[in-house]
């Protein structure tokens, strides 16, 4: 697939489009802030409750931001992130781990036969009414299995173990803009790499910090300075946690290291000259 170069316009909005992201959730923050003091009598919430707001803004947040995606097809040029997810889902097979499905945007591109069993692995309880929901829509209610935990080895391993997934048996792990809100990234990112059976695969979509475009590095000071200037906003605090400064693509790259490293590797960069330019595996 050819890539489409973003004009100077869709350049700008890509810069502009978090901060329309970081005013929505931190409006949604704001307004459970004020149910929980004015509506429901915890006059503390704000500073003895706060993960539980942070918790419950963010899910209606992300509610309202996920948008349904379009049937699964292969455009003809990559105009965006959307164009780059359905194919590499396509090729999901036998048991498989879904981490951070959100709201179960991607789901419909999780239909192949291939796909023996998923599972959601989603810490968001305020999200699991809709994923399970989407899940059901797309006829994979049977298939689907939500497991309401984060990504973290200690509480993820013990957790699967107890729907009878064990270390070393998992065929494939996607992570499609996940990575980024992780805790300890990685010991998250060696915990799913111990889960995989020899010769599985992890798929991944995911933003990383962007290069400041200097050299032969592709990438923007822009870009790049907008990253921090939103971090500093906030942007960890109100958007779930997410990291716009991680370099996940080393992070992955060396998560099985002390095995003897993957047996291949590849990954390419796209879009490196906005807020969230995409890592992934290439062709």
């Amino acid at each position: 697939m050819a890539t489409a170069e973003p004009t100077t316009w869709q350049w700008i909005q890509g810069l502009l489009e978090p901060g329309q992201m970081l005013w929505m959730a931190i409006k949604s923050y704001l307004h459970v802030s004020f149910e929980a003091v004015f509506h429901e009598g915890r006059i503390l919430a704000p500073l003895l409750d706060t993960q539980r707001l942070r918790d419950e803004a963010f899910g209606r947040f992300w509610v309202a931001f996920s948008k349904h995606p379009q049937q699964p097809q292969q455009p003809q040029r990559i105009t965006g992130s959307a164009d780059l997810i359905p194919p590499l889902l396509a090729t999901a097979q036998g048991i498989t781990l879904d981490l951070g499905p959100g709201t179960g945007t991607q789901i419909p591109h999780l239909r192949s036969p291939a796909i023996t069993a998923l599972y959601g692995i989603e810490p968001c309880h305020k999200l699991h009414p809709t994923l399970r929901a989407r899940a059901v829509a797309e006829g994979l209610g049977e298939k689907y299995t939500i497991v309401g935990c984060s990504a973290a080895p200690h509480e993820l391993v013990p957790a699967l173990e107890r729907v009878g997934i064990v270390s070393g048996g998992v065929d494939t792990i996607l992570c499609v803009r996940v990575l980024c809100s992780v805790p300890e990234l990685e010991d998250t990112v060696q915990g799913l790499y111990g889960l995989l059976k020899p010769g599985g695969r992890m798929i991944v979509v995911e933003h990383v910090v962007s290069s400041w475009g200097f050299g032969d590095r592709k990438g923007s000071v822009v870009a790049r300075l907008l990253q921090g200037l939103y971090e500093v906003l906030g942007w960890r605090w109100f958007v779930g946690d997410c990291a716009l400064t991680r370099d996940t693509e080393r992070a992955l790259r060396g998560a099985a290291d002390r095995d003897g490293g993957w047996q291949s590797v590849e990954l390419e960069r796209y879009f490196e000259g906005c807020i969230m330019p995409l890592s992934l595996p290439g062709s």
